[in-house]
This record gives C-alpha cells, sequence and structure tokens, in this order.
C-alpha cells in the first residue's frame, strides 16, 4: 500500500468508459503527485471493470471499487467512495468532467492554509470535446445569502466544487441514498445549515463537459414524472431541515414556495393537471401562502395545461409575489 495520500478523488460511473477515461487522464496529469482515485462502478456493462483493473494495475493510485448489493446510483457508490478513501481531504469528481492539472495542488495548499475550514469552494468551467474550447463559467458565485440560492434551486456551486474534510462529510452524513435527484443541492444546503466554514476561492479550476444527454438525471428531471415526485418529497425534507435549524425566514419560504410552484407548472406542461394542482397544494401547505397566493398559482396551472402562452405572465406573476429573489427581465422569458 501507498503512503497515505493527501487527498482523495471519488468518481461514480455507468457505462461511460469513453469518458471515464478522459476523466481519470486528467487527475493522473495533476502537478501534485499525493492523490488517490476512488472509482466505484454501478454495474458498467461496457467494458468498464476490465479496463479499470488495468489502470488500477498501472497505476496504484487508482483504486476500483465494484458497487455491489440492490442498491444502486450514484450516491451509493459515492457513500462507498467515502468509505473507501483515506484521505482527510475529499474531492468528487463525475466520470465525465475533468480537473485542471493545478487543481488537487492548490486545494490541498488552501486547505492547509486554513485548518479553521470544513469546506472550500471552487468555480467551474464549462467544455465540449475539449477543455478550452469554450470560455464561459459554469455558474456565477455571486456574493450574498447562499443557503436563499441553493433554496431557490441555483446552482451556486456542483458537485466538484468543493474540496471537503471527511469528518465533516461524514458529520452530515453523507449522500442521501434515497434522493434520485439533486443530490448536490440536498448535500450542499445540508453542510450550509450545520454550520459549515467555507469560502469561495476565485480560481477555476475543473471543467464540467457539456453536452445534452437524455439519460443524464439533470435532464431527466424536466422531464420525468417519477422526478417530480421525488423533487417534491427533497423540497419537504429541505424545509423541514432549514425550520428546524431557525433558518427559515419569509424570503427563504417564498423562495421554495416558487420551486414548488416551477415543479407544479412541469406537471401541468407535461397534461398532469390533477398533479399539478394537488403538488401546488401541498407546497402551498407546506409554505404558508395565502389563498389569493394558492388561488393565483392554480389559475396559472390551468391555463398552462391548456397549452396557452402564460411564460411571460407567469413571469410576471412570480415576480410581484417574490416567489424567487430577483425577479428575472422579462426580456429573458422569450
Amino acid at each position: 500500500m501507498n503512503a497515505v495520500p493527501r487527498i482523495s478523488v471519488i468518481t461514480p460511473t455507468f457505462n461511460r468508459l469513453d469518458l471515464l477515461r478522459e476523466t481519470i487522464a486528467s487527475v493522473q496529469a495533476q502537478h501534485f503527485a499525493a492523490w488517490e482515485m476512488i472509482v466505484v462502478d454501478d454495474g458498467s456493462g461496457d467494458g468498464t471493470q476490465e479496463a479499470l483493473a488495468g489502470i488500477a494495475k498501472a497505476d496504484p493510485r487508482i483504486r476500483f471499487v465494484q458497487r455491489e448489493g440492490a442498491a444502486k446510483g450514484g450516491n451509493v457508490c459515492r457513500n462507498l467512495g467515502l468509505g473507501a478513501a483515506r484521505s482527510d481531504l475529499i474531492v468528487f469528481l463525475d466520470s465525465d468532467d475533468v480537473l485542471l492539472p493545478h487543481c488537487l495542488g492548490g486545494r490541498v495548499a488552501m486547505m492547509g492554509r486554513n485548518q479553521d475550514l470544513d469546506f472550500a469552494v471552487y468555480p467551474a468551467g464549462i467544455f465540449f470535446k475539449q477543455p478550452g474550447d469554450c470560455d464561459l463559467a459554469y455558474h456565477a458565485m455571486r456574493p450574498g445569502d447562499d443557503l436563499l440560492r441553493f433554496l431557490s434551486h441555483e446552482c451556486v456551486w456542483e458537485i466538484t466544487g468543493p474540496v471537503w474534510r471527511s469528518c465533516f462529510l461524514a458529520g452530515i452524513g453523507g449522500f442521501d441514498e434515497s434522493l434520485k435527484s439533486m443530490q448536490d443541492l440536498d448535500l450542499h444546503v445540508r453542510a450550509i445549515v450545520a454550520g459549515g466554514r467555507y469560502l469561495f476561492v476565485c480560481d477555476t479550476d475543473h471543467m464540467i463537459r457539456g453536452h445534452d444527454d437524455p439519460g443524464r438525471t439533470s435532464m431527466r428531471h424536466f422531464r420525468d414524472p417519477e422526478m417530480y415526485r421525488s423533487s417534491e418529497a427533497l423540497r419537504a425534507k429541505l424545509a423541514a431541515l432549514v425550520s428546524q435549524a431557525g433558518l427559515m425566514t419569509w424570503t427563504r419560504r417564498r423562495a421554495m414556495l416558487g420551486l414548488s410552484f416551477s415543479a407544479s407548472e412541469l406537471w401541468a406542461g407535461a397534461g398532469g393537471l390533477a398533479n399539478a394542482l394537488a403538488s401546488w397544494s401541498r407546497g402551498c401547505a407546506l409554505h404558508k401562502a395565502s389563498l389569493g397566493l394558492r388561488l393565483e398559482g392554480a389559475a396559472l396551472l390551468v391555463l398552462t395545461a391548456l397549452r396557452l402562452p402564460t411564460r411571460r405572465l407567469i413571469g410576471r406573476w412570480s415576480g410581484a409575489r417574490r416567489l424567487r429573489p430577483e425577479p428575472v427581465p422579462i426580456e429573458l422569458l422569450d
């Protein structure tokens, strides 16, 4: 066994061998060498297991874990990786994304200089074929209420953004294996609610692959009724968590109500008006909406189900009712 690594990179994967090779290569290209990479396979059938065995044999810093048992999914695999990690610093890296060469060294140095931090967050760039072919940032790290922004379903930072202390992750329970989507949102909200000490570092050190894969969980979230139900359960969980911690404010409650309406809007657009109205009613009860607000939202859902052009109207209504932190300019709704 090699010396204990300074930082562990955890990557779940499922049937993505070609992309996974690029992800692994980006870790091997790090300027900093004292790392380990734990790749957890979720039962791939594309030769991933055989390929990983060869890669791990050639580079002992890469460890291959095969997920076993009935429970599966990215959350299960990430928790397995956490259990296998030997470092006190953790980075999660999806199997289609890449690290820039200075990433791990910079993160180890940052956490070494700031022993009081539970995690630090780095911004991501976007690429399509190779890093550098796009100059867009994946998200804007603006100052403000990060908890409010997460509760509004804004991507304040994504799953590879933080470098974590493993003891802090263990303290907040790792990933919720019951979730079908938005597992990073859940983890990051729990980290903030738990009082995690963190800071933003203005150094883009990793890249998110931009591609339109209809099988991706993030894409299914917008068209799969199973995901609509899962996201409603998550919103209820987070609302209870924030309330129990004494952190629920009127603005945060309104932001979560806005998210409830957006999910109900998906139901209505998919032809499930009864489900849309029921979901909206539950959201209104949870977030203590007035009768007028309930009726207005229900009317807009009916219009949406009738395929009428409601986008501008809903945008104005949401802004006026403060169902999001910052109203979207009407010209962006066209």
